[in-house]
């Protein structure tokens, strides 16, 4: 049996042994450069994925994609007519790209269908009205009723 003294002394005896290193092992001096450059990589894509989180999450602007050129349109007939248009027609890739960004931002959703039989939803002070036909990306001229 050990006493005490022995398993203490053992312990720190061999903790203090020297551990070499395996034949197989590469120089240090070979083995820093690859490190340091993969380092750098890691860096990199790290800076890369903070850079689209901030400009997602930290933007004071909520116009992204379709949104902005939607918004630029509705703007130009504001200044024109002195109002939001009424209707702004648009393709299946813009509605549900608009339908996604009430969705992430929280905002109420209200889609219906219109005597025609076509889909509407409500976008600022316009109503958005699908035009499948169109192509995906189709973004119409702002228009009254009348």
């Amino acid at each position: 049996m050990l006493s005490r003294r022995e398993l203490i002394t053992a312990g720190v005896a061999g903790g203090i042994v020297p551990v070499p290193a395996p034949a197989t092992a590469e120089p240090l001096e070979q083995a820093q450069p690859a490190d340091k450059e993969g380092q750098r990589d890691i860096a990199r894509s790290i800076k890369d994925v903070e850079s689209v989180l901030h400009k997602t999450f930290q933007s004071a602007s909520l116009a992204y994609g379709v949104v902005s050129k939607l918004r630029a349109d509705m703007e130009t007939f504001l200044r024109a007519n002195q109002k939001f248009p009424d209707y702004v027609e648009v393709g299946v890739a813009v509605f549900v790209e608009i339908y996604d960004w009430h969705v992430k931002n929280r905002q109420p959703l209200n889609v219906t269908r219109i005597a025609d039989g076509r889909y509407a939803m409500q976008f600022m002070f316009s109503t958005l009205i699908l035009r499948p036909e169109q192509d995906r990306l189709y973004v119409g001229v702002p228009y009254d009723r009348g």
